[in-house]
């Protein structure tokens, strides 16, 4: 069985492991381990589609901070203040041309009823039943299998196999992040100083 959300992961934990286990408490575990090897200033660039009912939609679990907010068929939306976008609603509903962050909310005007997509930067969200997916769950799920297992083997005292899990998953995000150096730079030309022949 593949691993590609909340639901398979869980799965597949009581699957491996052959014993019952509170997967949210391990995945809980796992991430609270990710979040301390990425960082505190640790943020990924992410796409979400926004659902708005009368120009208000819900900012996606893990927002740090926003790229840009875009029409399907007419273009990106300009950000701008609350009170400007507030202002603007006045005149009634359309065709959304600016957006601002406000609380929890993404805010458009004019009014709008609709989907938008919502470029942004965010941190690792956490898988629930109702977040069933984040980038690391669908980049490396055996990132996450891993660390989970480690955790359960932490609980039965086998700290050795624990150990070993712990280390598998950490080198699965060191490749990843070797992955996105390299994809990176490959545009990038090398240059050697000295002389050119």
């Amino acid at each position: 069985m593949a691993i590609t959300d909340y639901t398979t992961l869980t799965g597949a934990i009581d699957t491996w492991d052959e014993r019952s286990h509170d997967a949210d408490e391990l995945i809980g575990l796992a991430e609270a381990e990710f979040r301390l090897y990425f960082g505190p200033n640790f943020a990924k660039e992410a796409s979400a589609t926004v659902t708005f009912t009368a120009g208000s939609g819900a900012l996606p679990a893990g927002y740090v901070r926003a790229l840009a907010l875009t029409h399907s068929t007419y273009g990106g939306l300009r950000q701008g203040g609350i009170g400007e976008v507030r202002q603007r609603r006045i005149l009634g509903s359309g065709i959304p041309d600016i957006y601002a962050i406000t609380g929890a909310t993404i805010e458009v005007a004019p009014s709008y009823d609709g989907d938008l997509t919502f470029d942004y930067e965010g941190t690792l969200a956490g898988l629930t039943g109702s977040n069933t997916t984040n980038w690391l769950i669908l980049t490396a799920p055996q990132a996450y299998l891993s660390m989970c297992m480690s955790f359960a083997k932490a609980k039965y005292e086998d700290y050795g196999n624990a150990a070993v899990l712990r280390a598998a998953a950490l080198k699965t995000l060191d490749d990843l992040g070797i992955q996105s150096m390299v994809a990176q730079s490959s545009r990038a030309g090398v240059t050697i100083p000295g002389a050119t022949p």
